[in-house]
């Protein structure tokens, strides 16, 4: 398959490779989004039917092309929906230990470490480290963090204070 023969083949599935991504469109993706994922399949297909010809392998052209289509929006799609659970996930857990933060500061009277922080949530420093990081929220100082460097991912890592 010749590029002026792909590129026509392309100017012909597109409008097709518009319609699947409309109706598989479930509004988690913007159609923008989609129509570009159409196309990445619609291409991807086309490359597939040409590599088969190459050698000697016919594919048929059409249920090729569609079915590449409806595989890459699907793929998109899965992928956004496992980002969104783990955006939700991440939420809940800044959410968790904001409160537990703010439970202990209030028992303690003043903020906790790290080390008190992931005894009373009952989880390993380092994850109580990371979500820290995450949220943006300021870290308790301590020698043992000091020393060991937890906190440091890289040299260009703010340091934390009190």
């Amino acid at each position: 398959m010749t590029e002026s023969q792909k590129a026509a083949l392309v100017e012909e599935f597109m409008p097709e490779a518009m319609r699947i991504a409309l109706e598989m469109s479930d509004g988690s993706i913007p159609i923008e989004d989609l129509t570009q994922e159409a196309y990445v399949g619609l291409l991807m297909g086309l490359n597939m039917v040409a590599e088969a010809e190459d050698t000697f392998d016919a594919l048929p052209l059409t249920q090729t092309v569609l079915d590449s289509i409806r595989t890459q929006i699907t793929c998109a799609m899965e992928e956004q929906k496992a980002l969104d659970k783990r955006d939700k996930q991440l939420i809940a857990q800044v959410e968790l230990l904001s409160r537990s933060i703010d439970e202990m500061t209030k028992e303690l009277g003043t903020k906790p470490t790290v080390d008190e922080i992931a005894n009373y949530m009952g989880i390993q420093q380092k994850t109580v480290l990371e979500i820290l990081k995450l949220s943006g929220e300021e870290l308790p100082e301590g020698d043992f963090y000091k020393e060991n460097r937890l906190w440091i991912d890289n040299p260009d890592a703010k340091k934390f204070t009190n």
